[in-house]
């Protein structure tokens, strides 16, 4: 597992998109943008259980995590651990709190996202390159 430097920590705690990538069936990349947090250390994501990247991430856990800013970047490789200890849904309303603001993040988390069968997701890196 290799090790967040602080600086990649301190980037990874401002507001920035991800590109999380996943293997399809066929063996081909599938990239989406989506919403992430550090927290303790630990880089988590959410989805809901229907999405393509869920089903994925369950045959093949191989993923690569792309937050930039442009030419300002970090890139996670590794693997991405389905978080069965955490609570999805305080995540996603965090999560929707960090992009969305508070009040718009509680009423979209509450009155859509928890209507989702909701995971968490740790990316757990096995190499980590910094455009930092």
């Amino acid at each position: 597992m290799a090790k967040l430097t602080p600086r990649a920590q301190a980037y990874l705690q401002e507001k920035h998109f991800g590109k999380l990538a996943t293997i399809l069936r066929d063996g081909s990349p599938h990239v989406t943008p989506i919403w992430y947090m550090l927290d303790r250390g630990n880089v988590i994501v959410n989805t809901s259980k229907d999405r393509v990247k869920y089903y994925n991430i369950k045959r093949d856990s191989r993923v690569c995590l792309l937050v930039d800013d442009g030419y300002t970047y970090l890139i996670l490789f590794g693997r991405a651990r389905i978080a069965t200890e955490r609570d999805a849904k305080k995540d996603i309303e965090s999560l929707a709190v960090r992009y969305q603001g508070e009040a718009k993040g509680r009423r979209a988390a509450r009155g859509i996202y928890w209507k989702m069968p909701r995971i968490s997701l740790e990316i757990i890196p096995d190499r980590v390159v910094s455009g930092l």
